[in-house]
Formats: C-alpha cells, sequence, structure tokens
C-alpha cells in the first residue's frame, strides 16, 4: 500500500479485514465520503453502512483530516 497520512492507511485496513467495529472512530462526527458512483454519504454511520455492502475501496483520489487525526472528506477515484 502507498503510504499515506495515518488515518487513511487505518481506514483502508480496516475496510480490507472487514473489522466495522472500528472505522467510525476513525471518522469524523461530519465526515462526507464521495463513492466512486458519486453518491455523497454523510456521517460515520452512513458510510460504514456502504462500505459493508460495497467493495473495498482503493485509495483515496483526495482526502482530508481534522486536527485530531480522524477523516473529514474522501473522494473515491472515478472510474
Amino acid at each position: 500500500m502507498a503510504e499515506f497520512v495515518p488515518a487513511v492507511g487505518n481506514i483502508l485496513s480496516l475496510i480490507e479485514r472487514r473489522d466495522w467495529g472500528r472505522p467510525e472512530q476513525a471518522l469524523a462526527p461530519g465526515v462526507v465520503w464521495v463513492n466512486a458512483v458519486e453518491e455523497h454519504l454523510h456521517g460515520p454511520a452512513e458510510i460504514v453502512a456502504a462500505l459493508r455492502e460495497d467493495p473495498v475501496p482503493g485509495p483515496p483520489a483526495f482526502h482530508e483530516v481534522d486536527a485530531d487525526g480522524r477523516l473529514t472528506y474522501w473522494v473515491d477515484k472515478m472510474g
């Protein structure tokens, strides 16, 4: 896996392991996740619910983290 900020690497690892108990802790309360089909998902619960049903995403095309190291914004690579 390429080098990313710890939040991105951690989230990808949790998703790959299907460890659904911890991803919400790595996501900021107001997180926005734009998936590959350009759906905008809001909040940790909605994002984790969608990730449970979708294939494991690749590294993001764009991301932002807050001062606490939690993910605030994720944009999947399109196509």
